[in-house]
């Protein structure tokens, strides 16, 4: 039987996705009727929320450590 649930990840991504989209075509919005051109916010909205969508998806994730944080970690002892 196969597993249709979605992962943890995938749903994270979809939902940081939606959540960065939603903000940036508010702004978008907003930008366009305070700039008289629908059209450039909408635009500009789209790459706002592009943005806020690789940073909300990108909190979550840990990164792994480099091999020259732990050695300088060793060479600052004081004795």
């Amino acid at each position: 039987m196969a597993d249709d649930r979605m992962s943890g990840n995938e749903m994270r991504q979809r939902l940081s996705w939606g959540a960065g989209i939603a903000i940036g075509m508010g702004v978008g919005v907003a930008m366009g009727s305070a700039l008289d051109n629908m059209g450039a916010g909408i635009a500009i909205g789209i790459a706002i929320g592009i943005v806020f969508a690789i940073a909300i998806g990108s909190v979550g994730k840990r990164r792994k450590p480099r091999a020259d944080d732990e050695s300088a970690d060793e060479g600052d002892s004081v004795g």
